[in-house]
This record gives C-alpha cells, sequence and structure tokens, in this order.
C-alpha cells in the first residue's frame, strides 16, 4: 500500500493593536495561493474548510511577527492529495 500524500494549506492571523489581520494560504508544489480573510468572516470561513475535508493539523505562535504587529498565530490544516488519474499526483 503506498503511503498517503497531504495537501496543506494554512491561516495566518497577524495580531496588530487594534484589529486582526487574516490571509489563507494554499500551497502547492508550483508555489502557493493567497487570499485575505475578513475576521468577521473567520468562522464561517473556517467551517468552509472543514466542509472541504481540511483537518486541523497544528497551531504555532512562535514565529516572528511582521512589522506593527504584537505577535501572529499560524492555523496549519491537511488534508488527504486527490490523486490526478493523468499525472498520478
Amino acid at each position: 500500500m503506498a503511503a498517503q500524500k497531504w495537501e496543506y494549506c494554512s491561516l495566518k492571523i497577524d495580531h496588530l493593536d487594534d484589529r486582526q489581520v487574516v490571509r489563507f494560504i494554499q500551497y502547492k508544489i508550483d508555489g502557493q495561493v493567497e487570499q485575505p480573510v475578513e475576521p468577521d468572516e473567520f468562522g464561517r470561513f473556517v467551517a468552509q474548510l472543514g466542509r472541504e475535508s481540511w483537518e486541523l493539523a497544528g497551531v504555532s505562535s512562535d514565529q516572528p511577527p511582521p512589522p506593527g504587529a504584537r505577535y501572529r498565530e499560524s492555523w496549519v490544516f491537511k488534508r488527504p492529495l486527490r490523486v490526478s488519474r493523468r499525472s498520478g499526483v
């Protein structure tokens, strides 16, 4: 039996003094795709990730925050990689 292959995405949450900045990042072999997430849509966005079979794999807050942020959280999600019949990946 072949080993399970995974795909990954993350939510980066930068905590500034007066607001939060949230970005969704999906990692791909040929790069990454980023999109902003409105903080008031955060709960619905996470629920949608669950409906799309993304599973929370870990949370980290030990990365250096960007300028102007007090700290940064990274939520990493994974799901089984869907195998393409043409490429085998």
